[in-house]
């Protein structure tokens, strides 16, 4: 669709030669010789551009722009002046204008000018489509879940979300931590400030250090320049202490007194830097249990720990599983292009009985795994990660399988269990002795290595069997 621009100037046979440059480029113009015709037009037709003329009868250039503003707030505006002063191009900016041209303009000004402008229409529309998309994704009511337990969730996150308060949030892997983090940020007035998220679990201590609070250049060997920490970054917005459970105690004061002076040093430096930032921790550790055995300060504890958020694994709330996955249906079709509409009673049945130790995470990979795998517009087979572990490790060869698991996927692990049946007795026959069970059988003795590494077989020293 041609980009549309609505053209304003009371001097006819100028416009009647703007528009013919703008629509030589491809452009869509709309002429009007006055504000009141301008508006009208904006009533009627919605517009990319309004390139106006500043001074006019009537209203100039500039209440144009501020009236059309209101009927769409997303219309962008030039200026085109005779009589321009750096005065009236900084108020033309400040009124949201994106451009300013100094009449009169070579006809490459002009068109530099309106590509400039259409630019910076995409760049916002990506960023207003981003942030819907990321409003809609953290809005709490997407942390899926109708158990009274997932209730009082929700009710917490609408009342803590609104304020600045320190949450604590505690369950096992897996079980959406980062998600409710998230969806108390993205709810809160920081909203339009940064999410940082750092797992100190995963970092040594030094390391981590210098990711939360940054370093001065020369603090260290290798630390060639300034760098900015953690809290900078989340300046004004929210910090996501993921497993805060294994912050070494030195670093615990140092966290400590940011929550108490809301102030940091970078290492290396002297200086005080104050910090306006909310924090939000998380652990899958009984952090009452570190605090008996000394290994974690109880004042910070406390400190963190103002309103604490506890999710229950999904074990715990199996009758959450059918909104789970019909959330990851959705998901996983826009992912994958495809349109797989339900999921069978018996594949649902077995989702229902699993114990789900990786918690939610685990279904979205076993769900992801079944979409994979069908090709079909209902899923109707589910795979555990510990279904293929325990069915390549056996050690007979039983020739019944479960007709559950697709074809491909079951005949894969037939032809393992033979492989791995096969090289064994093989072995045995000749003692252990690889270049002789490779001759006799025909293998590559080094397929015959890698085969023995891949299905872990012992050699074991047999007397080989004689014909008679």
């Amino acid at each position: 669709m041609k980009q549309q621009i609505l053209l304003v100037d009371d001097q006819v046979s100028f416009c009647h030669h703007i528009k013919t440059i703008l629509e030589q480029e491809g452009y869509e113009v709309a002429v009007a010789n006055n504000a009141d015709q301008a508006l009208q037009k904006l009533s009627l037709q919605t517009f990319d551009i309004l390139l106006t003329d500043m001074k006019m009868p009537g209203q100039n250039g500039l209440e144009l722009f501020k009236i059309a503003r209101k009927t769409d707030p997303n219309i962008s505006g030039i200026i085109m002046t005779a009589y321009g002063s750096i005065a009236s191009a900084v108020a033309s900016i400040k009124q949201g204008i994106t451009d300013y041209l100094q009449k009169p303009f070579e006809p490459e000004a002009l068109l530099i000018a309106v590509e400039k402008t259409l630019r910076e229409r995409r760049m916002l529309k990506e960023i207003r489509d981003l942030r819907k998309e990321v409003d809609q994704r953290y809005a709490f009511g997407n942390i899926i879940g109708k158990n009274h337990k997932m209730k009082e969730i929700y009710d917490l996150i609408e009342k803590v979300a609104p304020t600045d308060t320190r949450v604590f949030i505690t369950g096992s892997t897996g079980v959406g931590k980062e998600l409710v983090a998230k969806a108390i940020h993205f709810n809160s007035k920081r909203k339009n400030q940064p999410f940082v998220g750092i797992n100190c679990g995963a970092l040594a201590e030094s390391l981590l250090e210098t990711e939360l609070f940054g370093h001065e250049k020369g603090a260290f060997t290798g630390a060639f320049r300034t760098k900015r920490g953690k809290f900078e970054y989340a300046q004004r917005g929210t910090l996501f202490l993921d497993e805060v459970g294994d912050i070494s105690p030195g670093l615990q004061v140092k966290l400590l007194r940011v929550t108490q002076e809301k102030k940091i040093e970078r290492v290396g430096g002297n200086q005080e830097i104050d910090v306006d930032v909310r924090i939000i921790s998380a652990t899958n550790q009984t952090i009452k249990e570190k605090i008996k055995r000394g290994e974690f300060r109880v004042e910070l504890y406390y400190r963190l720990n103002v309103v604490p958020i506890h999710i229950p694994p999904l074990r715990e709330r199996i009758d959450d599983i059918p909104l789970l996955v019909n959330h990851f249906i959705h998901i996983f079709n826009r992912k994958f292009n495809k349109n797989i509409s339900r999921i069978t009673t018996q594949a649902m049945s077995r989702l229902m009985q699993y114990d789900w130790p990786g918690n939610v995470r685990e279904l979205e990979n076993v769900l992801e795994r079944a979409f994979v795998i069908t090709e079909k517009d209902i899923i109707d087979t589910i795979i555990f990660s510990h279904d293929i572990a325990a069915s390549a490790s056996r050690e007979a060869f039983p020739y019944s399988v479960d007709t559950e698991i697709p074809f491909k996927v079951a005949r894969a692990m037939v032809e393992k269990r033979f492989e791995k049946a096969y090289l064994q007795e093989a072995l045995n026959r000749y003692g252990g002795n690889v270049s002789e069970t490779a001759r006799m059988t025909g293998i590559n003795p080094r397929t015959l290595w890698r085969k023995m590494k891949e299905y872990a077989i012992e050699r074991e020293p047999v007397a080989p069997q004689t014909e008679t």
